[in-house]
């Protein structure tokens, strides 16, 4: 957007975008409003019992906060200082609950989302889950594991005897404060991000979800966090500690540095997610209330584009895009979800920040 952008409250709990030099774009529904073409969904991960915000997406960007649904579990009530804890698989979503060590499964259908059961989580504080063609695993940050289950399309799901992993123990003490875990996009991988041991743990995965080697990377910047995959499967890392983004090549018995430690120059570059098209990111910088944007070639080698993409109205807690690809959205405090369209070359243009149901810490951002 051109010209100078300010946000304010306006009744209803939206934020308002005002621009100098700019066409003001909707920021919620109106009764003329077409049928949404999409779904956001926020975990609120409250003690009182888990839930998921949904909001309705419109062609145009904009969001309209709906249903609340119960997940079946518990949250902690704080932040669980992770990405992924909301994840999709087609029709199904899932989520983590903190608080009482378990994984929901929903089904997404035409009138909402429908609870179809829990799983444990095999472990203590699971804080990131991620799905494949059946499989599950969801990683446990109180007792440094990754355990599996199975689910099926109509979403019934049930833990996998023996698929509990211990991750590599932390060399300084203490847990490891893993912060993610994903299936590579090839399904051969299993990776996990670790605050506190500044390290990225991989996985082989074998016949039918069986995992076997684990292998240990050094991070080529500390504290590594969030991450996406680009086209060819390579791993685009955040770095909260050292504001920075790293690219590595996940295969062999390692993963291979491709760029290393790239400063974005901000504060806190906790969450990161990889355009549908796998040539931009973009992270959330948590400490100075920005989002920054990264050029990924197509050997997987990062060139920061904008120190500052976009500004966020408080510190940014999650992130994700649409299904469409076509917005960009940041959790923040409170429930307050932010949305900015995706242009062609990747500039963001602000659509505003609605409010939703109380939310508590980080515990997951998914669309559909």
């Amino acid at each position: 957007m051109n010209g100078k952008t300010t946000r304010r409250l306006v009744p209803g709990g939206i934020l308002a975008v005002a621009a100098t030099g700019a066409l003001a774009l909707p920021v919620q529904a109106t009764s003329a409003s077409p049928a949404p073409v999409g779904h956001v969904y926020e975990a609120t991960n409250a003690v009182a019992g888990n839930t998921i915000q949904v909001f309705d997406q419109y062609a145009d960007g904009h969001l309209a906060a709906g249903a609340v649904v119960a997940s079946g579990g518990v949250g902690t009530g704080g932040s669980l200082h992770s990405q992924g804890g909301v994840v999709r698989d087609g029709g199904l979503l899932f989520a983590v609950n903190g608080g009482s060590n378990s994984v929901s499964v929903f089904s997404i259908t035409r009138s909402g989302l429908t609870l179809r059961g829990t799983v444990p989580s095999g472990g203590v504080l699971p804080v990131s889950v991620t799905v494949r063609d059946g499989i599950g695993y969801v990683l446990n940050q109180g007792d440094d594991t990754v355990s599996g289950f199975r689910y099926t399309r109509a979403g019934l799901v049930a833990a996998r005897p023996g698929s509990t992993r211990s991750l590599t123990p932390n060399p300084a003490g203490g847990i490891t404060d893993a912060a993610e875990v994903s299936f590579t996009p090839d399904g051969s991988r299993l990776l996990v991000t670790e605050k506190a041991s500044n390290a990225l743990e991989t996985f082989v995965v074998r016949e039918e979800g069986a995992l076997g080697t684990l292998s240990t990377t050094p991070s080529a910047g500390t504290t590594p966090y969030g991450f996406g995959f680009d086209t060819h499967g390579n791993a685009i890392v955040s770095e909260a500690g050292t504001g920075s983004v790293s690219s590595y090549r996940i295969g062999g018995k390692t993963a291979n540095v491709i760029s290393a430690a790239v400063p974005d120059t901000q504060a806190a570059a906790c969450w990161l997610v990889v355009a549908p098209g796998g040539t931009t990111a973009w992270t959330v910088n948590a400490g100075s209330h920005s989002l920054s944007s990264y050029r990924i070639s197509r050997t997987g080698a990062l060139t920061l584009t904008k120190a500052v993409a976009a500004d966020t109205v408080q510190g940014g807690t999650d992130t994700t895009i649409a299904a469409n690809g076509r917005a960009l959205y940041v959790r923040l405090p409170g429930g307050l979800l932010s949305t900015w369209a995706i242009g062609r070359g990747g500039e963001l243009t602000d659509l505003g920040t609605i409010q939703g149901a109380p939310a508590f810490g980080t515990s997951g951002l998914a669309t559909s």
